[in-house]
């Protein structure tokens, strides 16, 4: 075999080992999670819980947190998500030694006041489920921090729907917003994130969050 012929064979099996490489990194990328190439930094914020007590940044430290924003009189997309993000808990907890939280946070604070919230988290059955919210000048500039968004009708009185994002943000031990988990989106369909694909997911993303 003369040596052209061996150089050939070399960069082809070079190729081939970069191209394997490409293939199983691509096949170990989220499905859904968007995961940010730099955290972003939250700046300090004041909400209330479902106690009526003042939670800051300092709740956020030291444990994975995924939010949800939602208001509790929501028909659908909020009491489906918060039971699959309950049921999902104890998996998620086992991929991690950090604690991992859910936080709802209510952007409909008019209708949500922290006793409202209490029963409402209270039928996920989860007590690392917590709820927050706050007027909506200190609500708006958290929620928009996470990269998700809300809008109420211009008359508020009696019964009315809030717009509000399906996805869920999740927040570091450092305080910091790393990912986002987004739904499925199909027509005729509501806007839902999968249980198996945040699954499959979020130990992906605590990988590249932590790496």
């Amino acid at each position: 075999m003369n040596k052209y012929v061996i150089w050939v064979l070399l960069v082809l099996a070079l190729l081939a080992g970069v191209w394997l490489s490409q293939m199983q990194q691509d096949a170990r990328q989220p499905q859904q999670a968007v995961v940010y190439p730099k955290a972003r930094p939250l700046n300090d914020f004041s909400l209330l819980d479902e106690q009526g007590q003042t939670v800051g940044l300092d709740a956020l430290r030291g444990q994975w947190t995924l939010v949800f924003v939602g208001y509790t009189s929501c028909p659908d997309i909020c009491p489906m998500t918060m039971a699959k993000l309950a049921a999902l808990l104890p998996k998620l907890q086992q991929m991690t030694s950090t604690p991992v939280q859910i936080w709802f946070v209510s952007v409909d604070p008019k209708r949500d006041s922290p006793a409202q919230l209490a029963q409402y988290v209270k039928h996920f059955n989860q007590p690392a489920l917590k709820a927050r919210t706050a007027d909506h000048p200190a609500l708006f500039p958290f929620v928009r921090q996470l990269g998700l968004m809300y809008a109420i009708p211009q008359q508020q009185e009696g019964r009315y729907l809030v717009d509000h994002s399906a996805s869920i943000a999740l927040i570091g031990p450092k305080a910091d917003v790393v990912a986002m988990f987004k739904p499925e989106m199909k027509a005729g369909q509501l806007p839902l994130v999968d249980s198996d694909i945040l699954l499959a997911d979020f130990p992906l993303v605590l990988e590249r969050s932590e790496g």
